[in-house]
């Protein structure tokens, strides 16, 4: 995969890109909270989407708007569907010779829920692994393959070729069935 380096970036363009338009309808008027108090429309809009969208989806929607702007759609979301087809091609060579992919499905073991929820950077940043799999529009699978020693879930993911669900849920399940028979199974957990 020799182009997986800039998956990173150009995800994030693409998704927030796409964010930002996808959300453009739900200004109050049509669709979404409508926030009353108003003085005139603009007010109403200003309301309507500080209280309508929570942070992190208005750091996306904002993001996603500039990328989208006159001057810079060229520069950053154009360039970044190039990408994105280039890694479609890489996933398409790799396909050539083999039916799955097994690779983690993060790069760090999980954490505790709420844990890094003030550190948008880590956040992203473990979506790493399932960035470029979403980027070519392939089918995956994410499972359990075991725990840490503070006893969290560590995942893998099983990537196919289009249209190869069938494959990536037999190796799934022979995967599953090998572990359990290995003792990994959390038994504070109940799957």
């Amino acid at each position: 995969m020799p182009h997986i380096e800039y998956t990173l970036p150009a995800y994030y363009l693409i998704g927030m890109a796409e964010a930002s338009s996808n959300m453009a309808k739900y200004d109050g008027v049509q669709y979404g909270l409508r926030i009353n108090e108003n003085n005139n429309l603009e007010d109403m809009y200003k309301k309507t989407r500080s209280r309508g969208f929570g942070s992190e989806v208005i750091r996306r929607i904002m993001l996603g708007t500039y990328a989208l702007s006159s001057g810079y759609y060229d520069a950053y979301y154009l360039k970044a569907q190039k990408i994105r087809t280039i890694i479609k091609r890489d996933f398409e060579n790799v396909f050539q010779k083999y039916d799955v992919l097994i690779c983690p499905t993060s790069p760090v073991p999980a954490f505790k829920v709420g844990e890094k929820i003030d550190d948008p950077l880590t956040m992203y940043l473990t979506d790493a692994y399932t960035m470029p799999v979403n980027m070519a529009g392939l089918p995956a699978l994410s499972i359990n393959c075991g725990f840490t020693k503070e006893n969290l879930p560590i995942g893998i993911q099983i990537i196919g070729k289009p249209f190869q669900e069938d494959k990536i849920l037999k190796v799934a399940y022979n995967i599953e069935k090998r572990i359990d028979g290995a003792g990994f199974k959390n038994p504070e957990m109940n799957f």
